[in-house]
């Protein structure tokens, strides 16, 4: 895509083009007023149902499946790349396909794939069952390791964004955090104020005016009791006044643009319309360039979900129980699967396309950003192995990007609902991603987990071969 189709899909007719905002990272490549070092950041993209890997692997010169081998991207041509992958072609310079990796941690308990993928994706811990519902887990994601390590005070931490997907993203206690579901919803929490050569409703600016003022006065009432309280209940008002602190430094700074700031979305479709998806997509994607763009935030999770049969070219059916579950065994199921994968994977190369669209200190916001591609299982037959991960930007610390790696399977991890053989475990990548980001940890999650054999599989460190 040109600068000129790129800047077209982001207004899309929403007046949410970037061509008229002055961003602060709009400056010459490598340079930044006062900063001398770019200003890393870290989006995650997760998508369902893992891949169908004969639809998703690559084996450029018929590479062997018995030892570990990486191979340039720079020389394939579209044809070259699989069929879920070929999206992505066009920016097989800053990718980092990454194929073998198993989440082992996911095996240790007896819940549903789904549930246990959802909490072990992003935390490396194992899953805590609940009742109904998404499982919790048991320490931070990845996404709030790193938040709480560059985010400034009046920033977001964090965002979370999701069209209706089960959580990915868990506070240090292991508890699910929420989504934003709306687009004018993630608007007006990026631009509480709206645009600023617009002046807001008489009681939108009372309402403005006093928000600041209602915080500070629960701040100081938690405050005042917490002293008079056991030390469970102290704790958590003071987490709570700790929250209360945030939320006011962000209002202080959300209403100092640094950024000149876009209308805001029309009216979001309808789920009966078949743009539902594709339109929030597009919102979604383009205000959280702009949110990493203007240093809103350092750190968002977009977790895409709802795509439609006609979507994916399926029959009637229910694409989770109808189609994923059969891809071993119904070559329709197959293809649909293998649509729906490739649909994410435009998806993402849109995302990349907006993002290294963007000039910013490192070069384009692409360079700054750390953009990792993921799926909370393995396949869609609820396999944990063989993770599709793709690996985008970060260049400052990625420094080797153009690859596709190949790590074999060698680890025969017993599960409580049956044994896998799987590759390097996800924690070591969840562990070089933190590390990217400037955060000096040797594990995130589990540091080990049991093998068929009685050995133990190490899950500390960085993950070989991405450096």
């Amino acid at each position: 895509m040109t600068s000129t189709s790129r800047r077209a899909w982001l207004r899309g007719g929403l007046g949410l083009g970037l061509g008229a905002l002055w961003l602060p990272s709009l400056l010459p490549r490598g340079a930044r007023a006062g900063d001398d070092a770019p200003v890393r950041r870290l989006l995650v993209v997760m998508t369902e149902h893992g891949a169908v890997y004969p639809r998703w692997r690559m084996r450029p010169g018929e590479m062997s499946e018995d030892e570990d081998w990486e191979a340039p991207l720079a020389s394939l041509s579209e044809a070259d790349f699989s069929e879920i992958l070929r999206p992505l072609h066009r920016h097989r310079a800053r990718l980092s396909i990454l194929d073998g990796l198993g989440n082992a941690v996911g095996l240790t308990t007896a819940l549903n794939e789904h549930k246990e993928g959802h909490a072990t994706a992003l935390t490396g811990t194992q899953a805590v069952d609940l009742e109904d519902g998404p499982a919790h887990a048991q320490g931070p994601s990845i996404d709030q390791i790193v938040a709480a390590a560059i985010a400034e005070p009046g920033q977001i931490a964090s965002l979370q964004v999701s069209h209706g997907s089960w959580p990915y993203s868990y506070d240090a206690s292991g508890k699910t955090l929420p989504y934003i579901y709306e687009p004018a919803e993630l608007y007006t929490r990026l631009f509480p104020d709206g645009p600023g050569d617009a002046p807001l409703p008489g009681d939108a600016a009372a309402i403005r005016a006093r928000q600041r003022g209602v915080v500070a006065l629960a701040r100081e009432q938690f405050a005042a009791v917490a002293p008079r309280l056991g030390a469970d209940d102290r704790l958590k008002v003071e987490q709570h006044r700790d929250l209360l602190r945030a939320l006011e430094l962000q209002l202080e700074a959300l209403s100092q643009k640094t950024c000149e700031v876009p209308a805001p979305p029309g009216a979001a479709a309808p789920w009966e319309d078949p743009e539902w998806y594709d339109q929030r997509t597009q919102l979604f994607t383009t205000l959280t360039a702009l949110a990493l763009s203007c240093d809103l935030t350092r750190v968002a999770v977009l977790a895409l979900w709802g795509l439609r049969n006609e979507q994916v070219g399926a029959p009637p059916g229910d694409l989770h129980n109808d189609f994923a579950h059969a891809v071993s065994s119904d070559p329709v199921a197959a293809q649909v699967m293998t649509n729906f994968g490739r649909y994410h994977a435009n998806d993402v190369a849109k995302l990349l396309d907006v993002l290294e669209d963007i000039p910013s200190a490192g070069g384009t916001l692409l360079d700054d950003t750390v953009v990792v591609w993921s799926s909370e299982l393995g396949t869609p037959e609820h396999q944990l192995y063989r993770l599709p991960v793709v690996l985008a930007g970060g260049t400052g610390y990625f420094d080797k990007p153009g690859r596709y790696l190949y790590w074999r399977q060698t680890n025969v991890v017993p599960g409580l609902l049956g044994d896998e053989l799987q590759g390097p475990p996800h924690n070591r990548l969840l562990v070089s991603i933190a590390r990217a980001m400037g955060v000096e940890r040797d594990a995130v999650g589990v540091t080990s987990v049991p093998l068929k054999n009685g050995a133990t599989l190490d899950c500390t460190g960085e993950l070989d071969r991405l450096r």
